[in-house]
C-alpha cells in the first residue's frame, strides 16, 4: 500500500528514515530506530530497560551521564 504524502522520520542515529513499527522518542525531537539509540560513550543500547538522558543533543546511560555531568561540574 502506498500512502500519498505520508512523512516518515528520520533517525538522529544513522540519518536514514523510520518505516519501523515504532520510534524512539528521546526529548522534544530526537526521533530513532529502536537498533540504533546507544549510549554515546559506552554503546550500551538504550530502551524501555535502561534510562536515557540527553545532554547536547547526545545520548547516554545513567553511569555515563553521572560522570560527564561530574568531569564538567569539576572543570568549571
Amino acid at each position: 500500500m502506498f500512502c500519498i504524502g505520508r512523512k516518515f522520520s528520520l533517525c538522529v542515529g544513522c540519518g536514514g528514515q523510520i518505516h519501523d513499527q515504532y520510534i524512539l522518542r528521546v526529548a522534544p525531537n530526537l526521533e530513532w530506530h529502536a537498533a540504533c539509540l546507544k549510549c554515546c560513550e559506552c554503546q550500551m543500547f538504550l530502551d524501555e530497560n535502561c534510562t536515557c538522558f540527553v545532554r547536547d543533543g547526545k545520548t547516554y546511560c545513567k553511569k555515563d551521564y553521572v560522570r560527564y555531568i561530574f568531569k564538567n561540574d569539576i572543570e568549571s
